[in-house]
């Protein structure tokens, strides 16, 4: 027979739980591993180091006297906490169908406790790779309330996503298999390896509504302003400052749209997960 606990009367209330689901995750992700959390700077800079190499020597991405390597990394980080971050909450529910059937919690722990423990994983690459954005871009201190804002409102718009992603794979078991399909051209729709200027100024003018059209674009552009400052085609690029009115509001905006319903539409499929998983 199923054991049926007292059911906590607000995720609030299960905040006991989530951070055990959290630190549970960050265990269980590098047991065994010789980096460990290593791994949160070792992957960024691996991957950094390979477009680099093909994007700024290659095909060479106009960024003026700029440094590809830190505005690569200042959009990377975030598209990586945003992917790692759905790709991993999209089979929370499935994979977790035994304790769902057995006791009664706030079903959204789930979801959520993997998209805040992506957000140590951030934190810890941006703590690590600060000296290179120091040594390339310099000291900006009044930059760093825009990153802690920005992050905020980042995971409110990505934890949104995940438990629209995770709730949708219950009903629609394929979907865990299309999410890499789905995030691979999301990807490339968002100006990461390349500046949004570029898009503008190219031929394919037809492009700029779906980028801009891109919630992730917006998180992208504020982490540019904030971290790497104002990528230019020619000359000096412009140091790390303050993103603009338009880029807070379209941020503000995702975040509150997506967190309000993720949880509306998250809460209504969760009446049915016991029997469905």
């Amino acid at each position: 027979m199923a054991v049926r606990t007292t059911p906590p009367r607000t995720l609030l209330s299960s905040g006991e739980l989530l951070r055990n689901l959290v630190a549970k995750e960050l265990k269980v992700r590098y047991k065994g591993s010789a980096l460990g959390f290593l791994w949160s700077l070792v992957t960024p800079l691996l991957l950094t180091g390979v477009f680099t190499v093909v994007f700024a020597t290659f095909l060479r991405i106009p960024l003026g006297e700029g440094n590809f390597a830190t505005f690569f990394l200042s959009g990377y980080l975030v598209w990586q906490f945003f992917s790692n971050s759905v790709n991993s909450a999209v089979g929370a529910i499935v994979g977790n169908g035994a304790l769902i059937k057995k006791v009664w919690f706030p079903r959204e722990v789930l979801p959520l406790s993997l998209v805040l423990s992506q957000g140590v994983h951030f934190g810890l690459a941006l703590l690590a790779t600060s000296p290179l954005f120091i040594w390339q871009r310099g000291v900006h201190l009044e930059a760093i309330p825009a990153i802690l804002l920005g992050f905020l409102l980042l995971t409110a718009f990505t934890a949104g996503v995940a438990m629209v992603f995770a709730g949708l794979n219950v009903g629609f078991r394929d979907l865990q298999e299309l999410t890499q399909v789905i995030f691979l051209a999301w990807f490339y729709l968002t100006p990461v390896i390349y500046p949004l200027y570029t898009v503008r100024e190219s031929g394919a003018q037809w492009a700029v509504p779906f980028v801009l059209a891109n919630p992730v674009t917006w998180f992208v552009e504020l982490f540019h302003a904030a971290l790497y400052g104002t990528p230019v085609a020619v000359g000096p690029n412009p140091p790390p400052h303050w993103p603009d009115a338009t880029t807070w509001l379209v941020c503000s905006a995702w975040a509150v749209a997506a967190l309000a319903v993720g949880t509306v539409l998250f809460r209504r499929w969760a009446r049915t997960f016991a029997k469905e998983v």
